[in-house]
């Protein structure tokens, strides 16, 4: 009974740290990560790109963007040119 108890209480351990931990995916865009653990819960984009522009030289893309379940809940996207 005790054994069981214990096997019990690891595979939940286990089952909530694949929901928790995130592992990060660098996308091949310039440098955004994409965070997501290996149960899809949550999301979390680091927005960091760069777009060749004719007239302003480079466009960088940045900011977070946040999904909980597939939904939005935030996102801070900001244009920046240099």
């Amino acid at each position: 009974m005790k054994k069981t108890k214990i096997i019990i209480i690891i595979c939940l351990l286990i089952a909530a740290l694949l929901c928790i931990v995130p592992i990060p995916i660098k996308l091949k865009d310039g440098g955004t990560t994409h965070l997501k653990p290996i149960v899809p819960m949550y999301e979390v984009y680091i927005y960091n790109t760069e777009t060749p522009d004719e007239n302003d030289g480079v466009i960088y893309k940045k900011g977070y963007g946040i999904y909980l379940f597939g939904v939005e809940i935030y996102e801070n996207i900001y244009y920046v040119n240099e």
